[in-house]
């Protein structure tokens, strides 16, 4: 089985990034403890200060498909799109397995 890897580019409103900040950070934290969540990082950007992408690794796209379902996704996305300048990109993608 090949794991699931998601980058979502996050965009918000430069008055907002420490409020967007928070909420990203949580939502890594309560996903991290979903099953079959392997990783889910934050990385703001170096260039620009008001954008952020998650990268998140999942066992699979089932186990990245109820990630959608949860209660704190939803929460968080609920009090994070206020706050954006754009709509998050997201991009899925498999892993290639070297020898």
């Amino acid at each position: 089985m090949t794991n699931l890897i998601v980058m979502a580019k996050v965009t918000v409103r430069p008055q907002y990034t420490s409020q967007a900040s928070a909420l990203l950070i949580e939502l890594a934290c309560k996903s991290e403890q979903e099953s079959g969540c392997l990783s889910y990082k934050i990385l703001p950007s170096l260039d620009e200060g008001n954008v952020f992408t998650t990268l998140e690794v999942w066992e699979s796209s089932e186990t990245e498909m109820k990630h959608w379902n949860t209660d704190h996704l939803k929460t968080i996305i609920a009090k994070l799109n206020p706050l954006l300048a754009a709509e998050a990109r997201i991009e899925k993608y498999t892993e290639v397995k070297t020898i």
